[in-house]
């Protein structure tokens, strides 16, 4: 009787390791979305590698104050957004200009997830600002270093 309460528990304590390594595998955690963003084109590469790119009508510096609050390292260009970033510095720009890129890390069950984003401002269709948001799943749990061109 001791024996099988022993392995009933033991039983449920690795199931329920088990079942959240399988349930990270059937549906890894999405990106950090801005609210109000709207899809525009997605691409799987490959299973967890993903391009996503989203427009919205909020502007470009406060897309990167979302990104940074969610625990993303943000490089904003000079000149761009005042210093909280928080508004983009007038006049607005003719075109679609780059205005931030963004990467974070996440770890989840034993997987390990780099998003990136890259936001720009100055569109006319789809919402004032646009931003290319990619994600890769790194299935070994580790994240490599980010190769810098």
């Amino acid at each position: 009787m001791l024996l099988g309460g022993a392995a009933l528990a033991l039983a449920v304590l690795i199931g329920t390791q088990v079942i959240g390594v399988l349930y990270s595998i059937i549906a890894p955690p999405s990106p950090p979305l801005p609210e109000g963003a709207h899809l525009l084109s997605h691409t799987g590469l490959d299973y967890g590698v993903d391009d996503w790119l989203y427009g919205t009508d909020e502007n470009a510096c406060a897309v990167a104050r979302f990104f940074q609050d969610r625990g993303g390292v943000c490089r904003v260009t000079v000149g761009e957004c005042e210093g909280d970033s928080s508004r983009l510095l007038e006049p607005a720009p003719a075109e679609p200009q780059h205005v931030a890129q963004c990467a974070g890390e996440v770890y989840f069950s034993i997987f390990a997830m780099r998003w990136e984003v890259t936001i720009a401002s100055g569109y006319e269709k789809d919402g004032q600002t646009h931003f290319g948001l990619s994600r890769e799943v790194f299935w070994t749990g580790s994240i490599p270093p980010r190769l810098e061109l």
